[in-house]
């Protein structure tokens, strides 16, 4: 009887062992997986949630070399829903990235029309202090005309003027040592040369030559009246 007990709970344990399949199919998935997930980047954008995929991964097929199949097809769904994760925070990461890297050629960019725009306004500002400078070379000197006074062949005398005087303006003979001259043209009405007086209208020759003049100027030299 005991035998027959034995027996019926050998045959009862094989065939539950039996009737048990190691999950092959899960096991292939999950492979396939867990080595895209790789292959997307997860190991380096991922590493943790990777890692732990992988792990199960090891797991799971250690168990379904112990025959722990039940067990395993826990891992595998364990090691498949890390490597999502994984893929999910990978792509999230990369567009992270592309956006940082957009960033960066931007801003690069920018400072790159910055420096385009600077050095052309400092070569605009060079070509016209250039312009500048050739104008200013070419531009011909201004001559100031000085004009001649009109000489004037009546004067009259002002308050405080004496023949010195007159003689030393400009419209007359621009020559005080002159006077000599003005004194003799006028003898009518000048007695003493140094007694002249406001409103009168004296005569200024203008026929004088070179020897007259020199004459005028020495004797003015000699006199010393003024």
């Amino acid at each position: 009887m005991f035998k027959r007990l034995l027996l019926v709970m050998v045959v009862g344990v094989v065939f539950l062992t039996g009737c048990a399949k190691p999950p092959v199919a899960e096991l292939e998935e999950t492979r396939r997986i867990v080595a895209y997930a790789y292959a997307a980047g997860a190991s380096q954008l991922a590493a943790d949630l990777y890692q732990a995929a992988s792990n199960a991964l090891q797991t799971a097929e250690d168990q379904v070399h112990q025959r722990k199949y039940k067990a395993a097809q826990a891992s595998l769904e364990l090691a498949r829903n890390y490597s999502n994760l994984a893929l999910t925070l990978t792509v999230q990461r990369k567009k992270q990235l592309e956006l940082d890297q957009q960033k960066r050629e931007e801003e690069k960019r920018h400072e790159e029309e910055k420096r385009r725009a600077e050095l052309l306004r400092k070569q605009q500002e060079e070509k016209a202090r250039r312009a500048a400078v050739k104008r200013q070379v070419e531009k011909p000197p201004v001559v100031v005309e000085i004009e001649e006074p009109k000489l004037l062949d009546k004067v009259e005398v002002a308050a405080a003027e004496n023949l010195q005087m007159i003689a030393s303006r400009p419209d007359v003979y621009n020559d005080g040592m002159l006077w000599p001259l003005l004194y003799k043209a006028n003898r009518d009405q000048i007695k003493d040369p140094k007694e002249i007086f406001p409103g009168q209208i004296l005569q200024i020759p203008r026929d004088k030559n070179k020897e007259e003049i020199e004459a005028a100027r020495a004797e003015a030299l000699e006199l010393n009246l003024f």
